[in-house]
């Protein structure tokens, strides 16, 4: 199967995958940890967060981001399904407002 994919656009290179993750989040200064379970989670960490300023909420307009960022400042560790029941949104909801205030944030950086 692995050979199969190799000769699509799918895959690369086979058994090269982790090792090029993790070279390129070392690159970036990003930790990244994977856990293999029943399912496969990979957590790439990163300190932007750190330095982004807390006047950032008065920024962005909308209530409902701003209620997104207040609720990663208070738990950098929340998870978009916490997120979304605490606002009562759905998950994809959450994902969109996140893009969107990076979005933002990126092109209004100084």
């Amino acid at each position: 199967m692995g050979d199969l994919l190799a000769r699509t656009d799918f895959m690369e290179k086979a058994g090269t995958g982790i090792k090029r993750v993790t070279n390129a989040c070392k690159e970036n200064g990003n930790e990244v940890d994977f856990e293999f379970s029943d399912s496969f989670w990979v957590t790439i960490k990163s300190n932007i967060a750190d330095n982004v300023t807390y006047n950032v909420i008065d920024n962005v307009t909308d209530s409902r981001k701003k209620q997104i960022i207040r609720l990663i400042q208070e738990n950098n560790k929340i998870t978009l399904i916490q997120m979304a029941k605490k606002l009562s949104v759905t998950r994809m909801t959450i994902v969109r407002d996140i893009a969107q205030a990076w979005k933002y944030l990126l092109e209004n950086q100084d």
